[in-house]
């Protein structure tokens, strides 16, 4: 029988046959460091590394790349899906980097995480940085996210997840949630329903978030042309954001007079 081709290339492979149950194992109880939400993380690797060995989730990978990985992009939803990524250096992801947590996912990350837009929905753990070029995405309220480095995006936003940074929180916005991110550096948070976050948004993802988003203080309907954003729409944002576009209004840069 011919081995499978790995998702990633140079990765080692539980599908593939180049990876076993036991070295996975050995691998997350040297590299999975996080405590929070009491070893979440570690605790659904495990499951799912129990799992595959006994046969069940044949459609979903172990995969474990040593050194520096780069690619165009990543999904770990995408079939054969990645249950359980490993990765002992950094992760850099030229578009795109986005986990799931249907089907279930974990992605460790012993050095940093770079990406064009970072959407993550499952159980993520990164002893770097995580940093966006333009949007990072913390969705849904059955996983956790740990950075042991900074946070770094123009936008932030959460959506119930629950997200321990070791270092800081640095965004132009930051807005969803506030309760679910911890940091141990001060950051600004502000409320989607507050005003400024009307004014930080690119002008293209306002106009495509459904009306019943836009409401006057009263609830009465607003002016279109002056909305008041009562909520953010997480799946119009997460699919705007998909599509490469930046959630922010560009900044307009001022030549110094010489």
């Amino acid at each position: 029988m011919a081995l499978k081709k790995p998702l990633i290339p140079k990765a080692r492979s539980f599908n593939a046959g180049t990876l076993t149950a036991d070295t996975a194992l050995a691998l997350l109880k040297t590299h999975v460091r996080g405590r929070f939400a009491k070893s979440s993380t570690l605790r659904v690797a495990k499951r799912f590394v129990e799992q595959r060995a006994a046969g069940d989730s044949a459609n979903s990978d172990i995969l474990h790349h040593k050194g520096r990985l780069v690619l165009d992009a990543l999904s770990t939803r995408k079939r054969p899906s990645i249950g359980l990524l490993i990765v002992e250096g950094n992760l850099v992801v030229k578009g795109r980097y986005e986990d799931s947590l249907d089907p279930e996912s974990v992605v460790v990350v012993t050095g940093s995480l770079q990406a064009g837009d970072i959407i993550t929905e499952g159980f993520l753990e990164v002893h770097g940085d995580l940093v966006a070029e333009r949007s990072i995405l913390f969705l849904g309220n059955d996983a956790c996210c740990e950075v042991f480095g900074d946070v770094r995006a123009p936008f932030v936003y959460t959506q119930y997840h629950s997200v321990n940074v070791h270092g800081g929180v640095k965004a132009r916005l930051v807005t969803g949630d506030a309760k679910h991110i911890r940091s141990k550096q001060k950051h600004t948070f502000i409320e989607e329903s507050d005003r400024r976050v009307r004014g930080l948004l690119s002008p293209k993802l306002l106009k495509v978030f459904a009306d019943e988003m836009f409401e006057d203080e009263e609830g009465e309907e607003a002016d279109p042309d002056d909305p008041w954003i009562d909520a953010i729409d997480s799946e119009q944002l997460a699919a705007f954001v998909r599509r490469g576009q930046p959630a922010l209004a560009q900044t307009t840069s001022v030549r110094r007079r010489k």
